[in-house]
């Protein structure tokens, strides 16, 4: 008689500790179904307990999870455990709520698992909206939604005791067939490749269109991606005769990611996904973790490099004209950064990313001023040139100490006021736009103009239009690209250029590659033109001088 009390005593303290790091405990039978269920189920799931009862554990899982939680479910049945994997759960209001999930398959119970949930109140408030961003033609993920679902899932599938890989695809021929075939057909297409896609994807859904033409999934180690490419192309081959053209070419790496966190993960699939579309030969590893190390080693090295050049100030600016598409003259010069000695030739957009995010951009930035500025004196010794714009990061312009300085500078500078301009780029995002904008306007009043670079590219183009005065906005090349190929994508740009100009705002489109695109973008009404057609950036603007006109801009 006094041994229940024990026991009962004994299992109430179990109980307790168990609590200590768990919002919820739950037992699962071998059909996954919860056997028992304790803890803040009302709370979190709008459900007691007895609601619960013999009820399928997928029922409480957010849709977006379902198809993970089963996997993870079943990896963990082989070696008999779950160790904190990450997975969503569905709360009253539909939310999405971020759980940590340990657990235990226990031989004397019937080898039911036994599961304990906690909140991870580092990922999210409850509650709050986390929607995925995706591509709209396919509904594959954008590349930062899918490099942060990918690394948590694909985490949590390795802790499970699960094996995983990560494909990039290259659809060549892909653009070309799209201008081929009509809406409903690119519709289709787009949505039966990312339907392939995320059906062989952990999840269900962790799949990403890169770009254009390329694509990303992680898969388990069974899924073979040379079958993949062959779904695909004949996807393709369905669509129209010249969908026969189409070829799928692929590059798999394990993701080995034991040991490494979500956030290592996430940057090593972008560095390997950026290097896939810059050139599909690049990606030179097998695995996640090389290209983490690769990625640490070169984060290093380059980050000394930017250092060293910004203490040097030996950078380098490059010209590329920005032409007046009704009258064919050049209205000004987008001034590239460009890199001396070993890197000359190499493409700065990497080290820019890097500066800012270990913020140093502004030093950057600051060289980059300095030396247009220097280059303006030198060839206003000569006679005349148009308008240079520079670019300047989102973080430079909203740091006070640079922009103190760089406004010292310009009124220590009024000799090139018209002839500066600056390009507030979407890099990095603003968080404080009301100040930014005055600090802007101190710098337009000094006669110095200001274009809001990427226009079009992402959702804080039309924020940053309607806090930020500027003279100029440029479209982003994918939206002039989009403009050039389709009836509505002239129509939405045609429509932007309108309302640009009842603000009185001049429009640039870049990447024009040939006359008929340049003829086209002037017809939706765009002011000025850039891309190779026009020509490229060069080291000496005079060799455009045939193109200069002297009294457009007096």
């Amino acid at each position: 008689m006094g041994t229940q009390p024990v026991r009962r005593r004994e299992k109430e303290r179990l109980l307790a500790l168990s609590f200590c790091r768990a919002d919820l405990l739950f037992e699962l039978d071998l059909k996954q179904n919860i056997e028992y269920a304790v803890g803040a189920t009302e709370i979190l799931l709008g459900k007691t307990s007895d609601d619960l009862y013999h009820s399928a554990f997928l029922d409480i899982v957010h849709q977006d999870d379902q198809k993970m939680a089963t996997e993870l479910l079943n990896s963990a049945s082989s070696q008999g455990r779950l160790d904190d994997v990450t997975i969503h759960l569905k709360s009253s209001t539909k939310s999405r709520i971020p759980v940590i999930l340990s657990g235990y398959r226990v031989p004397d119970f019937n080898n039911h698992f036994f599961l304990a949930l906690k909140v991870n109140t580092k990922k999210q408030k409850i509650g709050q909206s986390d929607e995925l961003k995706r591509d709209k033609e396919s509904d594959l993920l954008d590349t930062k939604s899918f490099s942060e679902t990918a690394a948590e899932r694909v985490t949590s599938f390795i802790s499970a005791g699960g094996e995983a890989q990560v494909s990039m695809v290259k659809l060549n021929h892909l653009d070309d067939l799209l201008t081929k075939i009509g809406a409903s057909d690119k519709q289709k297409l787009m949505t039966e490749i990312g339907n392939v896609l995320k059906e062989n994807s952990i999840g269900g859904d962790t799949a990403s269109r890169l770009d254009g033409d390329s694509f990303s999934y992680i898969h388990t180690t069974s899924v073979n991606a040379n079958n993949i490419n062959d779904q695909l192309e004949k996807v393709a081959a369905k669509v129209h005769p010249d969908g026969e053209k189409v070829q799928a070419f692929s590059n798999t790496l394990d993701v080995d990611g034991a040991g490494m966190t979500e956030d290592q993960v996430a940057r090593a699939l972008i560095y390997t996904m950026q290097s896939f579309c810059q050139n599909q030969s690049s990606v030179k590893q097998t695995s996640i973790s090389d290209v983490l190390s690769s990625l640490m080693s070169n984060t290093v090295e380059n980050v000394n490099y930017i250092k060293e050049i910004i203490n040097k100030r030996d950078v380098d600016i490059h010209f590329m004209p920005i032409v007046h598409l009704k009258e064919n003259y050049i209205h000004h010069f987008e001034a590239l950064l460009r890199f001396k000695g070993e890197r000359s030739g190499e493409s700065p957009y990497n080290i820019v990313r890097l500066a800012e995010e270990v913020n140093i951009i502004c030093d950057l930035d600051m060289s980059v001023v300095k030396k247009a500025i220097e280059r303006i004196r030198h060839y206003n010794k000569t006679g005349f040139i148009p308008p240079v714009a520079i670019n300047l990061s989102g973080l430079s312009l909203s740091n006070p100490t640079f922009m103190q300085q760089l406004n010292v500078i310009l009124r220590n500078s009024p000799e090139i006021s018209g002839q500066l301009m600056f390009e507030i780029t979407e890099s990095a995002k603003i968080d404080d736009l009301p100040v930014v904008n005055n600090l802007l306007q101190s710098i337009r009043k000094m006669g110095f103009e200001v274009c809001l670079d990427d226009f079009g590219s992402g959702s804080a183009s039309f924020d940053y239009i309607n806090a930020l005065d500027v003279d100029v906005v440029k479209f982003d090349g994918p939206v002039v690209k989009r403009a050039y190929s389709s009836e509505k994508g002239s129509d939405l740009l045609r429509a932007m250029s309108n309302m640009c100009h009842d603000l009185n705002i001049h429009t640039v489109a870049e990447m024009i590659e040939d006359e008929t695109m340049a003829i086209h973008m002037k017809n939706c009404g765009i002011d000025f033109g850039q891309g190779w057609y026009f020509g490229k950036a060069a080291a000496n603007p005079l060799q455009y001088k045939h193109n200069f006109n002297l009294a457009a801009r007096s």
